[in-house]
């Protein structure tokens, strides 16, 4: 339930906002927030406090130690991401060549202008590699072209570097190479990702990645063999493999082609010569196929809605995008609806369906490559790193 705020409250948070840390002023927030604490049910404090930003919040975490357990409380982190997850941004990867870097782009909902770039913490010797694999809950999942996988949280300044996959290939493989597709293709005695992606586990309250690897035998241009899944859990900062029997041949990780909704990481993959939808549920931890629907056109991008995951009949057609440029890739949709594309010259394009035109055309000094949407939580890693922006 949410309350309104009382003016005299507003103040008193105000002053706590712009008040720092330390001396005879640290005191005087520790009174503020008392005074607040006192003159108001908990339960209308919490619903205060979990409208403001994460940076607003980290101050209130010196002023007091009532404050600060409950901002740090798991309860308290799903109440502030309940407002946060409405107040959303778009997050655009993008590289430069000259410099090799690549960076993160905050883009306006309602301007599509860039307000502010970030650079990626280093976690990898090739940056151009970098993709984003998965957005959750605030946490950025990013991997390079080997084996690095990175978990980010821009608000709190936070990230985590995953320990390295100790599981080596089967022994019935070892003749046999892993293969990634992405911008560089590393040696047969390297370990890569064919897949890697970001998920929550909301019945153990568990943040997991998923990381599929394909074995070919061979060149590229030979069967492949199997694939290896192994699953990294943030709680025990531990990987572990999974007996699924997946034997897809193909996976199509260029760009925004996986994604993360509502307790599942979903991909693009071939299964016994077919095209799929394939989706990973975190919590139970068992792969489910969905085909795709029939009459999809060349030259043109039909719009589907799926209902139930597992069953072919349950797309619904919602329109078709006719009008685009040739050679333009989707790479993700807005939180009002818009439908945003890259095009040959990787320029940003933005469409809306409801006006059925392109509604801008954003011009980088880099190369847009991936889009997410993005809020703000207080989720945090253990054995996590501070990164200054």
């Amino acid at each position: 339930m949410s309350f309104p705020i009382p003016l005299k409250v507003l103040h008193i948070l105000k002053s706590l906002v712009y008040t720092r840390t330390g001396g005879h002023r640290q005191g005087r927030s520790s009174m503020a927030a008392a005074a607040i604490t006192h003159s108001l049910p908990e339960d209308i404090v919490v619903d205060i406090l979990a409208r403001l930003p994460v940076k607003s919040l980290k101050r209130f975490r010196c002023v007091g130690k009532s404050w600060c357990c409950l901002i740090q409380s798991p309860q308290f982190i799903t109440a502030h991401y309940s407002f946060s997850k409405n107040k959303t941004c778009l997050l655009m990867k993008q590289v430069n060549f000259s410099p090799r870097k690549a960076m993160v782009s905050f883009i306006s909902n309602q301007t599509l202008d860039v307000v502010a770039n970030l650079d990626i913490p280093s976690f990898t010797d090739d940056p151009i590699s970098i993709k984003i694999v998965g957005h959750c809950n605030g946490i950025i999942c990013l991997c390079d072209s080997v084996s690095g996988i990175l978990l980010w949280n821009i608000a709190t300044k936070e990230f985590k570097i995953l320990p390295m996959c100790p599981f080596e290939r089967p022994p019935s493989y070892e003749n046999t190479i892993d293969v990634v597709y992405s911008l560089e293709c590393p040696s047969s005695s390297e370990n890569s990702i064919d897949v890697a992606g970001l998920g929550y586990d909301s019945k153990r309250d568990e943040y997991k990645v998923i990381r599929i690897d394909t074995f070919w035998e061979g060149d590229f241009d030979k069967v492949p063999r199997g694939n290896r899944v192994a699953l990294y859990n943030l709680t025990t900062d531990s990987w572990r493999k999974l007996n699924d029997n997946l034997t897809a041949e193909f996976f199509h990780s260029y760009r925004n082609y996986q994604v993360y909704s509502n307790g599942f990481y979903h991909c693009l993959a071939v299964v016994d010569s077919e095209e799929l939808l394939l989706s990973f549920d975190m919590s139970n931890e068992v792969f489910v196929t969905t085909p795709f629907p029939d009459g999809r056109l060349d030259g043109c991008y039909d719009v589907w809605v799926l209902g139930e995951l597992g069953l072919k009949n349950s797309w619904t057609k919602l329109f078709t995008i006719e009008s685009l440029p040739p050679a333009t890739t989707p790479l993700g949709v807005g939180s009002d609806g818009e439908i945003f594309f890259v095009n040959e010259e990787s320029n940003f394009l933005a469409w809306h369906h409801r006006d059925n035109k392109e509604i801008k055309t954003l011009q980088f000094d880099g190369t847009a490559l991936e889009l997410a949407l993005y809020a703000e939580s207080l989720v945090s890693f253990r054995g996590g790193t501070a990164f200054n922006h």
